[in-house]
């Protein structure tokens, strides 16, 4: 299930990077109000740290996406993009302050985390939801690293079936498995956090 308000790419994303790109102020506000508070709450998701360090982060991040506009292609959606600054600025930070970049535990937005949880629609006060989103992230944490990263690549870096199989060394079909596999593992996983 998508989550149109957050997921869906936005259509005018690229020609808005590329206007701000070459300096449309206009621009890269839209880009701004767009995105900004989503790529915080990622922030936040990913550091696990304090509130300073988040808002450091933060601001890095916005300042060398704004450097590196020039070179946003558009292959990729706008926010994944921004999430991969976000991740090689939290990972800097991890380093510096003497922790793994693997002890933070997703590659995973909050918002994709919950896509994995559900079919149905959830409604917007439960996406906002703090604690659900820490099922997911601590469900998804008790997974096998197999499970984790065949769920991550396919639902995060949205690879096809046929990429996931490519990475992870398996044929299609054995990969489709090792999905449902996946999934039905962190559907028990959060079953039991739900009891808890």
């Amino acid at each position: 299930m998508r989550f149109p308000w957050v997921l869906a790419p936005k259509s005018d994303d690229i020609v808005l990077a590329r206007r701000a790109a070459s300096g449309d102020r206009r621009a890269l506000e839209l880009l701004h109000s767009r995105y900004s508070s989503i790529l915080h709450a990622y922030i936040a998701h990913r550091l696990n740290g304090s509130r300073d360090d988040v808002e450091d982060i933060w601001q890095e991040t916005l300042l060398a996406a704004v450097r590196s506009l020039p070179n946003y292609d558009g292959r990729s959606r706008f926010f994944t993009w921004l999430c991969g600054i976000a991740s090689h600025k939290v990972a800097d930070h991890l380093r510096r302050v003497g922790r793994s970049p693997e002890s933070v535990f997703s590659d995973l937005p909050p918002e994709q985390l919950l896509e994995l949880v559900d079919t149905g629609p959830l409604p917007d006060d439960v996406l906002a939801n703090r604690e659900v989103r820490f099922s997911v992230v601590t469900a998804l944490g008790n997974l096998p690293d197999e499970y984790r990263r065949a769920l991550v690549m396919r639902y995060a870096d949205e690879c096809s079936v046929e990429e996931v199989a490519q990475a992870i060394g398996r044929g299609y079909k054995a990969t489709e498995s090792l999905l449902a596999r996946a999934r039905s593992a962190l559907r028990t996983e959060l079953g039991s956090i739900a009891r808890e």
